[in-house]
């Protein structure tokens, strides 16, 4: 690295001659403090590096550990910096049915994708691209993932235009860093999680946090504008004048309703979040006639509900506990499915190096019972 460094230097010097000729020539001498406080600003030095590793991690967010590395600063244009950033998880899993055994290592998510502000530092942009392999769906439909500019200009609201994950019940709105198991909710991975692209208000406020959106009911580039499709969820918060005391709750809702090819879908789902120091819990309730979610568009008429128990035993290491139920069409009797799920979490270095394992039982009212158990990885740069 010193050798670099010297190289560099005697290049710019043999190009600079004339310069130095012309003009007074003055060294810049650094005093002890001076110079000590600009290399504490450097996020390239040891100590930011060393840093890494003993920073306090918010679990909640989902910014990657190089974060301040990946990022470029522009003097110049429209832009005023932008973040490089990778999200990666990868699984080993075991699944016993029949008695028979799977063992499978699944690259289960690749992400890269760029973000960052404008120079009015009012305006973000975000592109997100997955690399994941996947035989099943061809790549020009899900490379593209996350584009989209984000506003401020009014005041406690957040405005976005382009390709997004709407708020679909709570867990299929919410981005895979930040979910605490390696699988989404039965009702979650089927009516929600997917992305679309169109428009959305997301306000907060002490008492109350809601999103409103208006989006094409394509997910993932099939189709040229198939349909339309409205979101809406509210989430309240009856202990925000005390939360400190008595903890953070979330009493919420909210719709989905639209068209995709002559096929109408619904989605109405309802969630309650309570969180105190250690421990958290969390209950969500979807009902679905027709969907437009994960597992394609339906019109079949389905429900899912989920009940997860955590308790942090320590800031790195956390304890969780799902029962899952699940009914993917009600017009067939005896058909639903309930998952019983034990979880362990290592946070390494917060979401953004994290172990996790998993065990899933299966209850199958229409076939054989099931256990799965999983080992992940995840890693956000």
């Amino acid at each position: 690295m010193k050798k670099a460094f010297f190289l560099i230097v005697l290049i710019f010097l043999s190009i600079t001659p004339l310069q130095a000729l012309e003009e007074e020539f003055k060294p810049i001498i650094l005093e002890p403090e001076e110079r000590a406080q600009e290399e504490k600003i450097s996020p390239y030095t040891k100590q930011a590096l060393k840093g890494i590793i003993e920073k306090e991690y918010d679990l909640n967010s989902s910014a990657g550990m190089f974060k301040e590395q990946l990022t470029a600063q522009f003097n110049r244009g429209i832009i005023k910096n932008t973040t490089l950033h990778a999200h990666m998880i990868h699984t080993l899993n075991e699944t016993i049915a029949d008695g028979d055994k799977d063992f499978n290592y699944d690259s289960s998510l690749i992400n890269v994708g760029l973000s960052g502000k404008f120079r009015s530092d009012k305006e973000k942009y975000t592109l997100l691209f997955d690399l994941t392999p996947d035989i099943f769906e061809d790549f020009s439909h899900r490379f593209l993932l996350d584009a989209h500019i984000e506003t401020t200009r009014i005041k406690n609201h957040t405005i976005l235009f382009g390709s997004s994950r709407p708020q679909v019940g709570y867990e299929g709105g919410n981005s895979a860093k930040t979910i605490p198991f390696l699988t989404r909710s039965q009702a979650s991975r089927n009516f929600s999680n997917a992305r679309k692209t169109g428009v959305k208000a997301d306000g907060k406020y002490k008492w109350v946090d809601y999103e409103i959106g208006g989006f094409s009911s394509d997910i993932r580039y099939h189709e040229f504008f198939p349909g339309v499709e409205g979101n809406l969820w509210v989430d309240f918060k009856p202990l925000a004048n005390v939360e400190e005391k008595y903890g953070k709750l979330y009493v919420g809702g909210g719709i989905s309703h639209g068209e995709r090819s002559s096929t109408d879908f619904t989605v109405a789902s309802s969630a309650i979040r309570y969180n105190k120091e250690k421990f958290w819990a969390r209950a969500e309730y979807q009902h679905a006639d027709g969907s437009n979610g994960g597992s394609g568009l339906t019109d079949k008429k389905g429900y899912g509900y989920n009940l997860t128990l955590a308790y942090r035993l320590t800031k790195k290491l956390e304890l969780l506990a799902r029962f899952d139920d699940f009914d993917k069409d009600k017009s067939i009797k005896n058909n639903n499915s309930r998952e019983y799920t034990a979880g362990i979490n290592w946070y390494i270095l917060g979401q953004t190096a994290r172990i996790m394992l998993n065990y899933i039982f299966c209850e199958n009212e229409a076939k054989s019972d099931s256990h799965r158990i999983l080992l992940g990885t995840q890693i956000i740069l």
